[in-house]
């Protein structure tokens, strides 16, 4: 596998073999450095324990700099993303002056999600439904959130065990109090870490 962004470059492979067939390939045929393992990648911190075999993606570094950004250092942590029975509608009212900074929280969390944190695949899924003219509600479970990854930053995918692949698939029932759409969530795990996850609303009611 051979992941390119821009001038980066990544390469994985169960033969540590064909890593270096890989590199020796690329770098005869284009200019560059080999960095040797790779440590962070896309924001992503990438952590080996060889000793026990595991590898952990984690993005304590982003997770902090949004925190900083809006100002939630020193925030009281929360244990969930969003609360139990949490439901958001538009009511057109109580707009916030401001709609650019709940848009940029929202597309940072949207990022998180996809990286390293599903567990806040929902909250980030449910709010970019109101990224356009957010309300007082919308911000404040929005801030919520990062409540609740100001107190697990660290948190990542560690893989290394020899469990199988596994899954789950739900959904709550039209929940989506505007559309009466239902939520559907999966998330399948490998080696003891999520390799696919996600949270999306249903095109139809049903």
């Amino acid at each position: 596998m051979i992941l390119v962004h821009v001038d980066d470059m990544s390469i994985a492979s169960s033969l540590l073999a064909d890593v270096q067939h890989a590199k020796e390939a690329i770098l005869s045929a284009y200019g560059g450095r080999d960095l040797g393992a790779a440590t962070t990648f896309l924001g992503s911190k990438i952590y080996r324990d060889r000793a026990a075999g595991t590898l952990t993606l984690s993005c304590p570094g982003l997770t902090t700099a949004l925190l900083e950004e809006f100002s939630m250092s020193d925030a009281k942590p929360t244990k969930v993303p969003v609360p139990v029975g949490t439901s958001l509608t538009r009511t057109g009212t109580n707009l916030l002056p401001d709609g650019g900074r709940p848009a940029e929280m929202v597309g940072s969390l949207l990022y998180l999600s996809t990286s390293t944190r599903p567990d806040i695949s929902f909250a980030a899924g449910l709010l970019a439904r109101f990224m356009t003219q957010p309300e007082e509600g919308h911000w404040h479970l929005a801030k919520h959130v990062l409540r609740h990854l100001l107190g697990t930053a660290t948190f990542g995918l560690r893989y290394g065990t020899q469990e199988g692949l596994a899954g789950a698939v739900d959904a709550d029932h039209g929940g989506c109090l505007t559309t009466r759409r239902s939520t559907t969530g999966w998330v399948f795990t490998l080696h003891g870490a999520a390799i696919s996850w996600g949270s999306k609303r249903q095109p139809t009611v049903s």
